[in-house]
């Protein structure tokens, strides 16, 4: 079994029982009108749900813990710190260019990142922008950022 599973979910399940009954005190309200503590009250019961499941396979797995080496042997650094700065990137193009060209390029180079080749991750990438852009705009009425060209 590995205790730094335990110790980390219990850490996280703490943390998230402590959001979600603070969100409570500022209000949840309702899917079409939620309040300030809406999205963090939802977060946090994903999290502790989240918690549960690591738990649960925890236990499930006693037949020992993996060693530190193994734990960040399969990260692959360079990807992240690529992400990262395409985030930063989207940052400031998002105000310039607006929420579709800039969110298009976003995800077609976090598609990219992930091996995926060109046409697939374009295609992922539009589907990806065209069904938040719809989620956004015309379920949840949430204006998105428009570029210079008004779209």
């Amino acid at each position: 079994m590995d205790k730094r599973n335990l110790i980390s979910g219990l850490f996280f399940l703490g943390f998230s029982a402590f959001v979600a009954v603070s969100s409570i005190g500022l209000g949840i309200g309702r899917l079409t009108n939620p309040q300030a503590g809406f999205m963090p009250f939802w977060t946090s019961l994903l999290i502790i749900l989240f918690c549960l499941i690591l738990f649960g396979q925890t236990f499930a797995n006693r037949s020992g813990s993996a060693g530190r080496a193994d734990s960040w042997s399969q990260v692959h650094w360079h990807k992240s710190m690529l992400a990262a700065g395409a985030l930063c990137v989207y940052m400031f193009l998002l105000p310039e260019i607006g929420y579709l060209a800039a969110t298009s390029i976003l995800m077609l180079a976090l598609f990219k990142l992930s091996s995926m080749k060109i046409l697939p991750a374009a295609l992922a990438s539009l589907l990806t922008v065209i069904l938040s852009y719809a989620l956004f705009s015309f379920i949840l009425n949430t204006p998105l950022p428009r570029g210079m060209l008004g779209f």
